[in-house]
């Protein structure tokens, strides 16, 4: 209520944020991972003093620094100028709690970026053994990043003693801080694999090249014999009705009703397993028939692995953007009663200037419900309210109002609606208008007047 919001149109905010943060986060796990993989490589040549192995590791270094420092960079601020948009309160109350955590994460971020820089122009001017410690400190700091990332990452869907103390400490090492941080070093390792192979299929040296390809390819294998085990532990740790919705859509997906994060698990690990046999019998078995091509095929695939998996973590935690605290629009949880008593349109700082009844349903809706519905794209607000006049959208609105799960079977995946019935009544001659839907007191009264119309025009007969 305190800032003005972003519409867009079609694929809605969320789904901004979506696409870069996937794309963002496939890239700084390279930036991790690869900063092992680099340490790694380096200790072999530096232990065998073998010539071609360093020099396909200054190519690989520009690669690395071209892709982590620009490209990686560039969408982290996307995610930042994105988020600040979309949802500004979920975005301020991060920074707020979490002050100390960025300040500490941006140091290490700042000697992550020095580090890379050096790294890749001191190879002719560092013995070797000085150039391998580089590759270890930028590993080093990398790993920091994520270590602190991490916890601000996983604060949003288990808050942990935060919600009590408010201590961001007790937010920051909450209950899935551990797996979630052993499954993304995992994760981080496979991806680093993923963009060595890209790399290793343009070395001309044929012996060095199926070296390198199998190399790269036994990257991924930690993840698939390590992964189900630590997913396990982190499902554990999450909200029981998180976990509850997943398996209720697998139960029931045998008559064909699959919940959206059943969907989404069955799609990840039909992924994930995809990826599994192919690097095995591709690059592991196949090393020789492992081409460039090829190569970027199953980096397609590693990013579809990546974005479902991490869609499927932020649907995790909905209707909340911190869960059990803050809603997905930006309400704290803790203001919700108060603000069901009072007129919510005119306690939002950014009003339209229109003074019709559909113009400030707009306004509410963009307050209440743009953070995960669009007016006709994504989520369609159009399409779900669909031949409903204004009398059934009042009814649906008194519903969303109850904050009792059992009077509200709708609690667990949409903020309650909040505002006086004034509010409800604007909101609703908004939401009916979108199909030009009218209220059955106006359809009754356009009813008579054509009835009179028709009487009139028979002569009275």
């Amino acid at each position: 209520m305190n800032y003005p919001l972003w519409d867009v149109p079609v694929i809605g905010g969320s789904w901004v944020i979506g696409i870069i943060a996937i794309v963002h986060i496939y890239v700084s796990h390279f930036a991790v991972g690869g900063g092992a993989w680099l340490a790694m490589v380096e200790h072999l040549a530096y232990k065998k003093n073998d010539e071609r192995l360093y020099d396909y590791l200054k190519s690989h270094s520009r690669f690395f620094v071209l892709v982590t420092t620009v490209f990686g960079a560039v969408t982290g601020v996307g995610i930042w100028f994105s988020i600040s948009l979309v949802n500004p309160d979920g975005t301020a109350s991060l920074i707020q709690i979490f002050t100390l955590g960025w300040a500490e994460e941006y140091l290490f971020f700042v000697a992550e970026l020095a580090t890379a820089f050096a790294y890749y122009y001191t190879w002719n001017t560092l013995d070797r053994k000085q150039h391998l410690q580089l590759a270890r400190f930028y590993f080093i700091f990398s790993v920091f990043t994520l270590v602190i990332i991490n916890g601000i990452i996983t604060f949003q869907l288990t808050p942990g003693g935060w919600i009590e103390s408010k201590n961001w400490l007790h937010g920051f090492f909450n209950q899935t801080y551990l797996p979630s941080l052993i499954i993304r070093l995992l994760i981080m390792f496979a991806i680093a694999g993923m963009y060595g192979l890209v790399t290793a299929t343009r070395i001309k040296d044929e012996h060095l090249r199926v070296y390198m390809v199998r190399f790269c390819a036994r990257w991924l294998m930690p993840i698939f014999f390590l992964g189900p085990i630590v997913g396990f532990f982190y499902l554990y740790n999450v909200p029981q009705a998180s976990i509850s919705t997943i398996f209720e859509g697998i139960q029931s997906s045998g008559i064909g009703n699959f919940s959206i994060l059943a969907r989404a698990l069955y799609l990840c690990l039909i992924l994930s397993g995809t990826v599994l046999i192919f690097a095995y019998v591709g690059p592991y078995l196949n090393p020789r028939g492992f081409t460039f091509k090829i190569a970027l095929a199953f980096m397609v695939c590693g990013l579809l692995t990546t974005g479902t998996a991490e869609w499927m973590r932020e649907m995790l935690r909905k209707p909340y953007v911190v869960y059990d605290y803050m809603y997905s629009n930006g309400i704290r949880k803790t203001e919700i009663p108060e603000l069901q008593k009072k007129n919510f349109y005119n306690a939002t700082k950014w009003h339209t200037a229109d003074n019709t009844d559909v113009a400030h349903g707009k306004t509410i809706f963009k307050y209440q419900c743009m953070s995960c519905h669009t007016e006709n794209g994504y989520r369609s607000m159009k399409k779900l309210i669909g031949e409903r006049d204004k009398e059934a959208v009042i009814a649906f609105l008194n519903l969303l109002k109850e904050t009792d799960p059992e009077k509200n079977p709708y609690s667990g995946l949409m903020p309650p609606f909040v505002g006086d019935q004034e509010d409800m009544d604007k909101l609703a001659a908004y939401l009916s208008s979108l199909n030009g839907s009218k209220s059955s007191t106006e359809s009754q009264k356009v009813g008579k007047s054509e009835a009179k119309k028709k009487i009139a025009a028979s002569g009275g007969q």
